[in-house]
């Protein structure tokens, strides 16, 4: 008698539950699957297969085969034979064809409707790159547990990948180690060289995933160029802020620092529209950078309002007095600022962030005091050297502050901001890639031979004008008034609050409680404008009194006065992390004395008295083993230290 099924054993759950699921391979490989070599085979069993069914009607297949193979081993016919030994796929001298051989191919050939793909060698457990690729195309990091799997992709692949792609970046070694000890144990453990020659064939796009993330994931993948040329000039700019990548010196103590640089690059024409630099990255710095890519005049005959401003979302791009939709600088002028939705995605704003590299970061190769990552290490460290060795010298002489450079590797702040003039000058006068080709003399040689190169961004820009392209763009006046910040305040009692000073007039007392909006010159704190909200002029307000200061503080001061406390601030934790280096915890010492009672203090001076007696008395030692037990006891009672 059979047992009934609900008394047979059942298998435990977990014995199958942690291996993939297994897709059976196809007979029949695609084509895309096939190397030149296997493409070679296949044509050359399909010659031979062609010959049996080209047979004589009277022969059967079986006799049709032995006559090839009778001939294949005669070797008169060479072609037979190269085409045999291609077909068989054998290395050594021994390669001849045998008829089982034969007979397995066209049993094959039979079965899959004669599909010459179907004829393809099958090398051992070799997984196939393209059913790799649109295996991992699907697959779903972390969910190695119930992978669906193709049949020729081993189990431990999917458990591999998801050690192996991790921010920490472990090496295939670590990886496999790793796995061998944490995987399910119903799964055979690979060796280092099935690792190796599996992820060789791995793309890079999906090695690295996991591996990379954000823009430096992003910098493997394709992506769209930008065609502008369509719009017109100052249609579309982007606008980014760079650290100088040299020192310089500071503006105020002439110390050497790195400056920041902002430019606004028109996408029509790659012009280097407008350009500001400052001591860090602040709102100030991209303001005055987008004001001097708006100003058009004699002087600067190139620039105009922004249609669109792209940017990143830096602090200083980001500030509300730039970017509010009502008193912020960019609507104020007539600009739409067009952010992107989430941080760290510089593909999305490309051609500022390249301009930064063939720009600021060529410009800064020409200074000695260059600090880039590509800067040899050792001339970098004697430049360092020397800027620290002359700043402490002018610090010992009392001048930081008072000289315009602590050293003679630096450029002096109007010397670097002349030096950013000439640069933005010989970039839009250089032919750029991205702009089509005209054949006319080189910039630099304009009497000398044509030849077909690529325009120049200045060029580019007079062939527009040339067109009737004309900038749009407010007169100096007017740019003056629209670039003052405009910031709401609430008015009590007259008065109001801007930037730490106080403002009053007589005009604000019918604004008691009221928001007004405020413009004021981030240079010259003395008066400031008063608006309504429908922009209507109220009053200029002057400087009453401030709690903090003497003197009314400007914009630019205020800002410094910040960027002072912060730094003090993180050169304080600085030092309490270096004291706390230090600190110790009291130690309790214990004392070197104990107190005893009267009675032990009496037996300690009787036989103390006794040891003195004994010392006096003259004695006489019968061989050194008692001299030792006599200075043994002694040093003993004296409480020293005798090694065992």
């Amino acid at each position: 008698m059979f047992p009934e099924a609900s008394e047979l054993p059942t298998l435990p759950a977990a014995a199958t539950a942690n291996l993939p699921m297994a897709v059976p391979r196809s007979l029949t490989p695609d084509t895309q699957e096939l190397n030149a070599t296997q493409e070679r085979i296949i044509t050359a069993r399909f010659q031979l297969l062609q010959m049996i069914e080209n047979r004589a009607a009277d022969k059967t297949v079986m006799q049709a085969a032995r006559d090839i193979i009778d001939a294949i081993d005669n070797g008169a016919d060479e072609r037979l034979v190269s085409i045999a030994a291609t077909a068989n796929d054998r290395q050594g001298k021994e390669r001849g064809l045998s008829l089982p051989t034969l007979m397995r191919w066209w049993t094959i050939y039979q079965k899959t409707d004669k599909k010459q793909n179907s004829l393809a060698p099958v090398k051992g457990d070799r997984v196939p790159r393209r059913v790799l690729v649109a295996w991992l195309r699907d697959y779903v990091p972390g969910s190695a547990g119930h992978a669906v799997l193709p049949a020729c992709i081993p189990a431990w692949a999917p458990y591999f990948l998801d050690e192996y792609r991790r921010p920490q970046k472990p090496s295939l070694q670590q990886s496999l180690i790793r796995i061998s000890r944490d995987m399910p144990a119903d799964i055979e453990r690979p060796s280092y060289d099935q690792v190796r020659r599996v992820m060789k064939k791995v793309p890079e796009i999906y090695r690295e995933k996991g591996r990379r993330t954000g823009a430096e994931y992003k910098s493997l993948l394709g992506y769209m160029e930008r065609d502008a040329s369509m719009f017109a000039p100052m249609s579309i700019c982007q606008i980014d802020g760079h650290s100088f990548k040299a020192y310089v010196a500071h503006p105020v103590t002439g110390a050497h620092f790195h400056p920041e640089v902002c430019a606004v690059i028109c996408l029509t024409t790659k012009l280097l529209a407008g350009w500001s630099a400052g001591i860090a990255e602040s709102h100030q710095t991209v303001g005055d950078a987008y004001r001097h890519a708006c100003t058009v005049n004699s002087k600067k005959l190139w620039g105009g309002v922004p249609s669109i401003l792209e940017a990143d979302r830096g602090a200083g791009n980001m500030a509300r007095v730039n970017t509010d939709e009502y008193i912020g600088l960019f609507a104020r002028i007539g600009t739409t600022f067009i952010p992107p939705e989430r941080g760290g995605n510089p593909q999305s704003h490309g051609a500022i962030e390249r301009s930064n590299q063939s720009i600021w970061i060529r410009a800064a190769k020409n200074l000695l005091t260059y600090t880039g990552k590509d800067m040899d290490r050792g001339a970098r460290r004697q430049v360092y050297d020397r800027l620290e060795r002359d700043l402490k010298a002018v610090q010992k002489a009392e001048k930081l502050g008072v000289v315009a450079k602590t050293s003679e590797l630096l450029m002096s702040w109007a010397e670097f901001l002349a030096f950013l003039e000439q640069t933005a000058l010989e970039y839009n006068n250089s032919p750029h890639k991205s702009l089509p080709k005209i054949v006319v003399p080189p910039p630099h040689a304009p009497e000398g031979r044509a030849t077909r190169r690529h325009m120049t961004p200045f060029e580019c820009w007079a062939d527009y004008v040339s067109r009737g392209f004309e900038p749009v763009h407010p007169d100096d006046a007017l740019l003056t008034k629209l670039f003052a910040p405009h910031v709401p305040v609430t008015v009590r009692r007259e008065k109001f609050t801007l930037n730490g000073n106080t403002y009053h007039s007589l005009d604000l007392a019918e604004y008691h409680n009221q928001q007004v909006v405020v413009a004021y010159d981030i240079h010259t704190p003395d008066t400031v404008s008063v608006f309504d909200h429908d922009e209507n002029f109220i009053c200029e307000a002057k400087w009453q009194g401030n709690r903090v200061h003497a003197r009314p503080v400007s914009s630019v001061e205020r800002a410094q006065l910040q960027r002072h406390d912060r730094r003090l601030k993180n050169k304080a934790k600085q030092i309490d992390l270096i004291n706390a280096e230090t600190d110790r915890k009291n130690v309790e010492i214990k004392a070197l004395h104990k107190e005893i009672d009267q009675e032990t203090a009496d037996y300690e001076v009787q036989e103390e008295r006794k040891r003195q007696y004994m010392l006096a008395t003259p004695k006489y030692f019968e061989d050194e083993h008692e001299v030792y037990d006599t200075l043994y006891h002694s040093y003993k009672h004296n409480e020293r230290l005798v090694p065992e």
